[in-house]
C-alpha cells in the first residue's frame, strides 16, 4: 500500500511539473483549435444546406413546407451516398466523437445518419426537434426519425423513406398520432417502406446508456421539470454540435493548465522571496553594527 501510494505521489510530481503542464498545455491549445475549426467546417455545411432549403421552399412562407424540404433534400442526399457506401468497409467511430460529415458523406450510420443529417438541418432552421427512438418488436431504437415541433404542434418525419404523415384535417400528424391510429395513416406508407416500423412506442433518451449518470440526471429533471417533460427529452438535441462542447472542454481544461503553470511560478516566487529577505534583513544589520 505505501508503495502505489509513493507511486501515484510521483506520477503527481511528474504530471505538475513545469514540463509536464507546458506540454499538457500545448496539447490543450493544438485541441481547442482543431475542435474549433472541425465546428466551423461543419456547420459551414448544414447552414448552406439550411440556406438551399431556404431558398428553395422559404416562398411558401408556412413551417410545414422547410419541414418538408429538410426532408426531401435529407433523403436525397443521404439515400444516393447509401448506394455508393452501404457495401464498403469504413472503420468504425464512436459515436460521440463521429463527425457530422461522417453521417452525411457515407450514411453508414443508417437511419441514425439519416436522422442526424435532418435534425441538423432543422436545428439550424429554428426548430426544435427531438431524436425519436421508435420500438421495433422488443428492441428499443429499432429505427430513428426526428420530431419538429411547428406553431400547430410536433410533426413525424422518416427521412429514410422521405415519409410524413398527413391528419384528417391536412395538418402533419406527430408520432402519438400516427401511433393512436395506425390503421389509418399506414394507408400513407410508401411501397418500400418496412412495415416493422409499425409506430409501436417511442422514446427520446436511453436513461439506461451511461450506467450511474444518466439514471441521476433522469431523477433530477423528475424533480425539476417533471416526469411527463423528462419523458419527451431528448438528449441527443444538446450534441449535435459535437465538437462545438469538445471545444469548451478543451478550452477549460486549457485555461486550468494556464492557471496551474501562473500559480506554481507565483507561488515559487513568493518562496524565494520569503528566503531571500531574513537574508537581506541580517545583511542590513550587519552593516548597522559596524556603522
Amino acid at each position: 500500500m505505501k508503495e502505489f501510494k509513493s507511486n501515484v505521489a510521483l506520477i503527481g510530481r511528474v504530471f505538475y511539473s513545469r514540463y509536464s503542464l507546458f506540454i499538457l498545455n500545448g496539447f490543450l491549445l493544438s485541441a481547442c483549435i482543431f475542435m474549433h475549426m472541425q465546428d466551423i467546417y461543419e456547420f459551414g455545411i448544414v447552414r448552406a444546406l439550411a440556406n438551399n432549403v431556404k431558398k428553395e421552399f422559404g416562398g411558401y412562407k408556412s413551417q410545414d413546407s422547410l419541414l418538408l424540404g429538410s426532408l426531401r433534400l435529407t433523403h436525397y442526399l443521404e439515400e444516393r451516398r447509401n448506394r455508393v457506401f452501404e457495401e464498403q468497409e469504413i472503420d468504425g467511430m464512436s459515436d460521440f466523437i463521429r463527425p457530422l460529415t461522417y453521417d452525411l458523406m457515407t450514411a453508414k450510420g443508417a437511419c441514425g445518419s439519416y436522422s442526424m443529417v435532418l435534425g441538423s438541418i432543422l436545428h439550424e432552421l429554428g426548430f426544435k426537434v427531438r431524436f425519436a427512438q421508435m420500438k421495433v418488436g422488443e428492441i428499443w431504437g429499432g429505427h430513428i426519425i426526428i420530431e419538429a415541433e411547428t406553431d400547430k404542434g410536433w410533426a413525424v418525419l422518416d427521412p429514410s423513406f422521405s415519409l410524413y404523415f398527413r391528419k384528417p384535417d391536412g395538418n402533419l400528424a406527430s408520432f402519438r398520432d400516427v401511433q393512436q391510429n395506425w390503421n389509418f395513416y399506414k394507408q400513407q406508407l410508401p411501397p418500400d417502406y418496412i412495415h416493422e416500423y409499425s409506430y409501436s412506442d417511442v422514446r427520446y433518451t436511453n436513461w439506461d446508456k451511461i450506467p450511474v449518470l444518466l439514471p441521476a440526471v433522469r431523477g433530477i429533471s423528475n424533480l425539476t421539470i417533471g416526469k411527463e417533460a423528462t419523458n419527451q427529452l431528448s438528449l441527443r438535441v444538446f450534441f449535435i454540435r459535437k465538437y462545438r462542447i469538445l471545444y469548451y472542454l478543451a478550452l477549460s481544461l486549457y485555461l486550468y493548465s494556464w492557471f496551474k503553470i501562473v500559480k506554481r511560478y507565483t507561488r515559487k516566487r513568493t518562496a524565494t522571496r520569503r528566503a531571500i529577505d531574513p537574508r537581506m534583513e541580517a545583511r542590513k544589520q550587519r552593516i548597522y553594527k559596524r556603522a
